[in-house]
Formats: C-alpha cells, structure tokens, sequence
C-alpha cells in the first residue's frame, strides 16, 4: 500500500516532538517538504514464532547449545519489534548458556553503548575480537563505541580498520567522519571528500555523504529522498522507512555539528518514526535525544 505523509501531520504521528512549524534549518525550506513513511508494524508471523521459539527453549533444555541459540534467535525477533529488554535479556541468557556465542555479544555491546555503559560495551567488542578475529564488524561497532565514549583517537584507529575492509561502504564512511571530526574538523573534511570520491557504485546512501562533502545541500538531499524507488513495487513502503531511517539520523548528526539542536532533535525523531528497530540508527537516535535533553 502506497502511503507517504508530509510533515505536515508529523506532529499526529510524532507525540512529543518539537514544534515543526516553520523551517527548522538554515534552508529555504519548510517542513512539507518531509516525506515520512508509514510507520512499520510487527506482522503476525513475527509474533507467531516469538511465542513458537519460547516453547523451543523448554524443549532444548538438556542441551545447551541448541537452547542458547534459540534464545539468540528469540532475542533477535524481539529485537526487531522494538523489545529491547526481553531482547538484552535474551543475549544475556545465550551467553551464560554458552559464553562462547559470538553474534550474542555483539548485539549485548550495542545496548551497553545506547544506554551509555561504555566499559562493559568494550568489554562485549573486546570479547568478539578474541574468539573471533576475522569478524567483520567488531571493529566498526567497537569503533561507534569508543566514539560516544569520546574516545576519538582510539575509535578513529578502529574506524579506519573498519573502513579498509570495506571502502564502497558509506555508512563506514560516514561513522569514520565524527571521531576525526573531534580530532580536527578541516582534516576530516579533506579526508571525506577524498573518500567520497573513490566510492565505485550508485549506493543510494552516498548521497548523504556528499551533504558532509558539501556537494550537496540539505534540501537537495532531501529532494533526492524518492530517487530510484518504485511506487508500485509491494516492498515500496519498507524500502522508503529503511532509507529515511538512515537519512534522518545522519541528517540529525549533520545538524549537531552545526550547533543546531533544535533541527537535529527534529530530524533524530524523524528516525524513529518509522519503527525500523533492527537498524542501528534507530538505536542511536535514542541515544543522541537522550544527551540533547540532558544539555
């Protein structure tokens, strides 16, 4: 179903939200101009197997590795409707039950990050790094950790790392930006144009790399938000939701390094109203809203 909503209900839909009249950037734009997505819903399958996995668990319990995975796997369809602490709690039981489980200690460093517990996020990364050093994205959420831990030079070492084994990636790109950022603002401007310019594909997401390079503005950032989508495609609305998800938190991080709160709170609840829970942007959003209301 085809439904895009401007920002001129956003307020119906965004409890909570700061005033949206008026242009809330230093643009010639104004708030109409949004798109929103539908917000995405748990479909009933998903909420079928969360209740099908729980019975799974009692079935595996004279095996213990079969049961910390299902409880991974439980976690994970928690985590993706938005049940954080059934979903933390879930990582927590597949670890005590086989403290080997990689991928478990993963999502346990990304909540310790949201929620600000730093040590014990590095501590999870640090443990996937010893049983699993070849993983490929230990380094890059290590890295976001010792990011908001202000911890710029050692999350620069980790983002580089990051970023080397995988260059055509712009969210890598993007993660890499903020801690040189700190270190130095006009290097890490020269650094990201020059990355920018070596990416080989038509990654949609690239275009919001080129706002931090300024070969773009903001409203035609915005402008290019439907570029390439297919209304009639039946996975039209989900695509949308995925892509303004990441547009709008990357657009808020853009706005607090220009001293705008007020827009970035804006466009980081804009994140969240698409209830796309699995990506890390979501998460980060709440963490972001979170430090603005403690300024």
């Amino acid at each position: 179903m085809k439904r895009c909503l401007s920002l001129l209900i956003v307020t119906a839909l965004l409890s909570g939200c700061s005033s949206l009249s008026g242009s809330f950037s230093t643009d010639d734009r104004t708030p109409s101009e949004l798109i929103l997505a539908e917000p995405l819903q748990v479909n009933y399958q998903t909420e079928i197997m969360l209740m099908r996995y729980s019975q799974l668990i009692l079935d595996a319990k004279d095996d213990r590795s079969r049961q910390a995975r299902y409880f991974y796997e439980r976690g994970l369809l928690a985590d993706s409707m938005g049940l954080r602490s059934l979903a933390h709690a879930d990582f927590q039981r597949s670890l005590t039950l086989q403290p080997d489980f990689v991928p478990a200690y993963n999502f346990i460093g990304l909540y310790m990050t949201q929620t600000e517990q730093f040590d014990e996020a590095y501590d999870a990364y640090d443990s996937i790094a010893q049983l699993d050093p070849e993983n490929n994205y230990v380094l890059l959420n290590r890295g976001i950790a010792l990011y908001y831990g202000e911890r710029y030079r050692l999350a620069t070492d980790d983002l580089i790392s990051a970023y080397n084994e995988s260059p055509n990636d712009p969210f890598r790109t993007l993660w890499l930006y903020y801690p040189e950022y700190e270190v130095s603002p006009q290097d890490a401007l020269a650094a990201v144009k020059t990355r920018y310019s070596q990416h080989i594909d038509n990654n949609w997401s690239w275009n919001i790399v080129a706002l931090y390079t300024q070969e773009l503005s903001e409203t035609q950032l915005l402008a290019k938000l439907l570029d390439g989508l297919d209304k009639t495609d039946p996975a039209y609305n989900k695509i949308l939701a995925h892509r303004l998800t990441e547009t709008y938190f990357y657009l808020g991080k853009y706005k607090l390094l220009s001293n705008d709160n007020r827009a970035a709170e804006s466009y980081f609840k804009l994140a969240l109203s698409n209830n796309v829970y699995e990506f890390i942007e979501h998460g980060y959003a709440r963490l972001e809203l979170s430090r603005l209301a403690a300024k």
